[in-house]
């Protein structure tokens, strides 16, 4: 069972994603919300799920490592996101319990195991609360345990909230230290940035040359992103790219075998899985994605290798070109539109699929392309836009949405779903100088994922279906879009 688009059932879903990489073999626990439950607080109250593999290829689900406990315990009303380290042949997981009543809601809770399966609760949970002389006592979640080398002993990272300053700006994280993973000491926060409602799901590691700080917001541009440094107490800054993905790659957390480091995320789904529904919380998990860091500090992502290679190669694909000058050169498709719009459509059979394809974009292109249920007069439909001028592949809805002002006067104060925009914007770090853009394309029911260049990712979900799944497109210039294979 491959990992892209693995939800547990038909009708339940998988959240944020706990990684951890244990002699040979990459678990990955995830919270699991109660099957049929949609929206807070019922979707809120989930446990721990397990899935095990030693090629980041084949998922064997595993029993649930632990759930809700009983009433009035501290995760009576929810299992949330925590981690999990080894000391001493013992392994420690510390998760964030959430029980409605009394407050504190959210605390730090303790597990243990001697085989990764099988998990036994801390008498002792809580074993950490919120320290209201420096933060607010109603986010106090999401701990990320680490060896501290250079001071000696354990340190944690907790997703929190300062108890002043801006109402919205007040997210930070905490920082608890101890010798013994049982005494906790809460210290100040060694960043307060003040940017953001909350910094979730934080993690911190080493890669090449420096440090990471890895977190989510769902405030201001919702997505994960990561800040740089050269130590691990900062200073810590931003790079032109500064995410790993788009608003819906959410609650992305990373392991590593000693070699690489690779990291996990879900994609949400929208209530009862209706396309003019709200978004909601936890859907299905995406493919593993290899982060890999620059000279500069920026971090790439990209499909390993051997998920890649696990889409064998299916038949010919067929294509009827449309607006400008398209021809066939074997399994290569060239397109010509210069000062126009290009465009034709792909013959492929809906099923769980990678599309392969090196897109050749000539000097001077504005843009050039993959089209995603795209309807046959191009009156709507999604795409997949490499735009060298710009430095940047972008994935949006035609038509995007107007001005509030110029909707209102030209249709009366339309809610068009288009308004809706889900523009996702990756820049990219590096413009191929042959301008040679690896493509591929992964598409699993309503959930899709491109990789573009071995440097960025676009994650979302498109519920439309029209006649067509793929189409191909060139603005303003000429592309060959080479070796097009359909994978499954």
């Amino acid at each position: 069972m491959r990992l892209f688009g693995f939800k547990p059932a038909d009708g339940e879903a998988a959240g944020d994603t706990m990684p951890f990489y244990w002699n040979g073999e990459w678990h990955l626990f995830y919270l699991k919300p109660p099957p049929g439950a949609w929206g807070y607080p019922d979707r809120a109250m989930g446990s721990m799920g397990h899935l095990v593999s030693r090629d980041l290829v084949d998922w064997k689900v595993l029993p649930n490592a632990f759930a809700p406990g009983e009433p009035g315990q501290p995760d009576c009303h929810g299992i949330w996101t925590g981690s999990l380290i080894e000391h001493e042949r013992v392994f420690h997981f510390f998760y964030t319990g959430f029980c409605r009543e009394p407050a504190p809601r959210q605390t730090i809770c303790h597990a243990t195991s001697d085989d990764l399966v099988h998990w036994i609760k801390d008498d002792a949970n809580p074993i950490l609360r919120p320290d209201p002389a420096r933060y607010e006592v109603v986010d106090w979640r999401d701990p990320f345990l680490y060896r501290d080398d250079r001071r000696g002993g354990f340190a944690m990272l907790i997703a929190a909230r300062l108890n002043t300053g801006p109402e919205f700006r007040r997210g930070c994280i905490a920082v608890a230290r101890s010798d013994d993973l049982k005494t906790w000491d809460v210290s100040e926060p060694p960043w307060t940035p003040r940017v953001t409602h909350c910094m979730e799901c934080p993690e911190l590691f080493p890669l090449g040359d420096y440090w990471y700080l890895v977190f989510s917001r769902y405030s201001e541009d919702a997505q994960t992103i990561y800040r740089v440094a050269k130590s691990p107490d900062g200073p810590w800054q931003s790079r032109r790219l500064d995410s790993i993905d788009g608003r819906r790659f959410y609650a992305a957390k990373s392991a590593s075998d000693g070699a690489r480091r690779v990291t996990f995320a879900w994609t949400a789904v929208h209530t009862h899985d209706r396309a003019d529904a709200p978004w909601e919380w936890g859907g299905e998990l995406c493919s593993p994605r290899e982060l890999v860091p620059l000279p500069d500090g920026t971090l790439i992502s990209r499909l390993p290798p051997e998920v890649a290679a696990s889409y064998a190669a299916s038949a010919e694909v067929g294509f009827t070109g449309g607006y400008g000058d398209w021809r066939r050169e074997g399994a290569t498709i060239a397109g010509d539109a210069p000062g126009t719009y290009g465009h034709g459509f792909l013959d492929v059979q809906r099923r769980e699929l990678m599309l392969d394809t090196e897109i050749e974009i000539a000097p001077g292109t504005t843009a050039a392309g993959l089209l995603i249920e795209p309807e046959a007069d191009l009156a709507s439909g999604y795409y997949v836009s490499i735009e060298p001028l710009k430095g940047r592949v972008a994935f949006n809805l035609w038509p995007q949405a107007l001005d509030p002002l110029w909707e209102t006067l030209a249709f009366g104060g339309s809610t068009r779903a288009q308004l809706d925009n889900p523009l996702v914007e990756r820049l990219l770090p590096t413009v191929p100088e042959d301008g040679r853009y690896r493509v591929r394309l992964l598409r699993k029911g309503s959930l899709f994922e491109c990789f573009v260049a071995d440097q960025v990712a676009i994650s979302y979900r498109i519920y439309q279906e029209r006649d067509r799944m793929f189409g191909l497109f060139v603005q303003e210039g000429s592309a060959r879009f080479r070796d097009l294979t359909i994978r499954c």
